[in-house]
């Protein structure tokens, strides 16, 4: 019979007992690469520097922001980012290396501005929700979508205010407006106005545009008789909620009606 095989040779040391004690860490390059990690671009010594003092001034700012650190991690590392691409780039477009006052006053008012912003409290209505906001003049109030929550307001230069929403509203203005408080007294639900009082002088300034009859927007998707759901004033007034009820007329015709010195132009609502 052929000789048994030879013995698998025994395994190396490191794998028995580990590296000698005093072997040296490998070198961070190969670290960073078994373990996934990017390095970082190649930095000059006084560009680390200048990143090093801004992240400094912008942590400083965040303890005084927030206090009781109720930022996430995420919130957190998003506002550092901010703060860091737009100091070290004007830093780095003005040649600079060192950081002046100016400096860090942007960055404590940054700061603060983004941790009020992280922070705010919810607001009544969404992204895309119909609402009427009140812009003053002869008109008073005119529907429009939300288009953005808490955006910076550039009339408050210590950027702790933010303005609650944006939003564009409908032709023929077609333009985006600020809305400075979340209050009903400056933006309210748009809904199926009349259960409560001016419901009627809601009504006639959300009125559609006009549609010349036999376009292909002038159907109505509800008839005469037809069950509906209607949006309309919650209890509190700063909501809208569902109701039912039935058609009763189709293109009802609203009357023009002053107030005060204020004509209000009437129109066709699709149901009433």
């Amino acid at each position: 019979p052929p000789p048994p095989p030879p013995p698998p040779p025994p395994p190396p040391m490191e794998e028995m007992f580990g590296p000698p004690l005093d072997a040296p860490p490998p070198p961070p390059d190969a670290a960073d690469a078994a373990e996934g990690v990017v390095p970082p671009p190649d930095l000059s010594d006084a560009e680390g520097a200048m990143l090093w003092a801004v992240l400094e001034v912008a942590n400083e700012a965040l303890m005084e922001s927030d206090p009781n650190l109720q930022v996430t991690e995420g919130g957190v590392k998003d506002i550092q980012a901010d703060v860091l691409e737009k100091v070290f780039g004007v830093m780095e477009k003005q040649g600079r290396t060192e950081l002046v006052e100016e400096d860090r006053a942007y960055i404590h008012r940054r700061v603060s501005a983004l941790v009020a912003k992280a922070l705010a409290t919810g607001r009544r209505f969404a992204k895309l929700d119909r609402i009427v906001c009140n812009v003053g003049g002869a008109r008073g109030w005119v529907p429009g979508t939300v288009q953005a929550l808490n955006e910076d307001d550039p009339s408050d230069p210590t950027g702790l205010r933010p303005l609650p929403y944006v939003v564009k509203i409908d032709p023929p203005e077609s333009r985006l407006v600020s809305v400075p408080k979340d209050t009903n007294e400056c933006a309210r639900a748009e809904v199926c106005f009349g259960t409560r009082e001016d419901g009627l002088w809601f009504t006639r300034m959300c009125l559609p545009k006009a549609v010349k009859r036999g376009s292909q927007r002038s159907g109505r998707r509800f008839g005469k008789g037809d069950r509906v759901a209607c949006a309309v004033e919650d209890e509190s007034g700063d909501f809208s909620d569902w109701a039912a009820g039935e058609v009763v007329e189709v293109d009802h015709a609203v009357a023009e009606d002053w107030r005060g010195d204020v004509l209000m132009a009437g129109g066709v609502g699709p149901h009433p």
